[in-house]
């Protein structure tokens, strides 16, 4: 008798599996608006409705790094966060992970323009800094706005 109802559960979750695998397949085609010269046309698609600031790492608020991240992020048609790539950083690695943290915490809203809610992909770059306006060369070079 246990055998047949070890048996039966394991069909039974063998089942459920197999039904939920054809749901988890389907491929998001974004609409890609990451270049630079793009950045106002992804505005018109989508706007921030929720924005969560990322943790500053410890180890870098002691040492007083200061630095950004620039991430290439899918925006669904959910408004989430569906996948990302880190374009640039500086320095190298000690944002990164704080910053895709937070952007998978943001939500956005379709504008009017974007009734059916296409799915895009945009760039958006954090900062961290411990000074509102930091004066480190390296800083203003690779996180300035108009690189």
């Amino acid at each position: 008798m246990k055998k047949v109802s070890v048996i039966f559960a394991s069909t039974l979750f063998v089942i459920s599996c197999s039904s939920n695998t054809q749901s988890d397949k389907t491929e998001t085609k974004f609409l890609d608006l990451s270049a630079a010269e793009h950045s106002e046309l992804a505005d018109e698609y989508w706007t921030i409705s929720k924005h969560i600031p990322p943790q500053y790492p410890a180890s870098a608020a002691r040492n007083d790094v200061s630095g950004c991240v620039k991430v290439a992020v899918g925006i669904g048609s959910d408004g989430r966060a569906k996948g990302y790539e880190v374009r640039s950083s500086y320095p190298k690695g000690v944002f990164d992970d704080y910053a895709v943290a937070a952007l998978q915490k943001w939500r956005w809203e379709a504008t009017e323009r974007n009734s059916g809610r296409i799915p895009i992909l945009k760039t958006v770059q954090l900062n961290f800094a411990m000074k509102e306006a930091p004066d480190d060369h390296e800083y203003i070079e690779n996180c300035s706005s108009k690189r």
